[in-house]
């Protein structure tokens, strides 16, 4: 066991030495710092340089380079180089903005985008206006389709302000929290049943063997009383047929998987029910086309609550194409 500790220090003495020989890396793709912040983009030259930490800086002229040793504070990168909207990750040095007269790095581009959007309350925390974190419930049962659930769930835990406050708290909720299977291959652990689970603001039922809900009497009671009580009740696919049998789509026009169209007009009698859109927006009750389209649903919800921006940066990070306007092909028979 005496071997232990030589170990330890040469690990410490290796470390060190990489740590003592590591490159620093050249920062801004070699502009010139101090005409960057003077508003200009101009090449450095690699004669012409001061390490900075883990970064090195060109300069087009000698002259930059003596201001740059003057107040290194004024040109170098701020943040001690970590990404502007995410603290304690290492920034790009490739990936800049200057504001104010100051660089900022980012870590990727999508933390840089956003404080373009927002650069005063991502600087500042505390000018962050305070938002309403809404609690969304997943409904489960077995059979659920998985991407009706997972979709609008991958959207509602993404979503965020556009200076990164997150707007929902999302949680999956069922009978019980025994496991459910959905589509025959996945097993899901509900985290509430319909006892524990928070009040919701937003309550999404998604399609599948929807039978399974529909024949429970205590899950289509909960489902009535929750939707009541909820700001907005969502349905995906041929979820719709439980706000349907809740009594909440008489007289709105509505939609649902194309295939169920029929079925849900002789359900719902009064109700106009739409084709060819991917979600229909009745203010309080939302019901989406067929699986994908629970996605546009769900951004259409973010973007009411959350606006244009924080729903377009939601879909570019989940790389959704969202196309609200496009019109699914469906059969005419």
């Amino acid at each position: 066991m005496k071997f232990f500790p030589t170990l330890f220090l040469l690990f410490f003495v290796v470390s060190g030495i990489f740590a003592q020989t590591e490159k620093a890396v050249i920062v801004l793709k070699g502009l010139d710092a101090v005409d960057l912040v003077e508003g200009k983009e101009v090449k450095g030259k690699e004669g012409i340089s001061v390490t900075r930490g883990r970064f090195k800086y060109l300069f087009s002229n000698r002259a930059n380079k003596q201001k740059f040793e003057r107040n290194p504070e004024l040109y170098e990168v701020q943040k001690n180089g970590e990404c502007t909207f995410m603290p304690g990750v290492p920034g790009d040095p490739e990936l800049w903005q200057v504001y104010q007269g100051k660089i900022y790095l980012f870590g990727t581009p999508m933390c840089r985008e956003r404080f373009q959007l927002s650069p005063e309350t991502i600087l500042h925390p505390e000018k962050r206006p305070k938002i309403k974190v809404r609690n969304v419930a997943i409904v489960l049962y077995e059979g659920v389709e998985l991407l009706d659930f997972a979709g609008p769930g991958e959207v509602f835990s993404a979503a965020q302000t556009v200076d990164g406050q997150d707007g929902f708290n999302v949680y999956t909720v069922a009978e019980t929290t025994a496991p459910i299977v959905s589509q025959g291959f996945v097993t899901i652990k509900p985290q509430y049943s319909f006892e524990t689970a928070p009040k919701a603001d937003i309550v999404v039922f998604p399609g599948g063997d929807v039978a399974n809900f529909l024949d429970n009497k205590t899950a289509m009671s909960w489902a009535k009383a929750v939707s009541g009580d909820a700001e907005i009740a969502m349905s995906v696919c041929t979820g719709a047929f439980v706000l349907a049998g809740a009594d909440l789509l008489d007289k709105k026009k509505i939609n649902t998987h194309w295939a169920s169209i029929r079925k849900l007009r002789r359900q719902v009698p009064t109700a106009t029910v739409l084709e060819n859109v991917r979600f229909v927006d009745n203010g309080q009750i939302i019901t989406t086309a067929g699986i994908s389209a629970g996605i546009d649903g769900a951004l259409h919800v973010v973007e009411r609550l959350l606006g244009t921006e924080a729903a377009r940066l939601t879909a570019k990070s989940m790389e959704y194409d969202r196309q609200p306007v496009r019109k699914l092909r469906r059969n005419k028979n």
